[in-house]
């Protein structure tokens, strides 16, 4: 079973790295970031964007956590 759950870590940690660096893409290429709309600046809320970027980062750090998985690898 401890051997599943670092696959699972794994996966996560990959699916969370791709939706973070998506993220980032979009970011950088947004009105917020560049300066050819210097009116407008909106944040990265009203992007839309902060939504999968929290859900990037809760990957990451939960597949970080499953990867480790020092908690079922003891034997009492």
């Amino acid at each position: 079973m401890a051997k599943l759950t670092k696959v699972f870590g794994a996966i996560m940690c990959f699916l969370g790295t791709v939706c973070l660096l998506v993220t980032l893409f979009i970011y950088l290429n947004s009105s917020a970031y560049l300066n050819y709309n210097v009116d407008k600046q909106p944040s990265i809320a009203k992007l839309g964007i902060f939504p999968f970027f929290f859900l990037g980062a809760a990957l990451l750090t939960f597949g970080i956590l499953f990867a480790k998985d020092k908690v079922l690898d003891q034997h009492h």
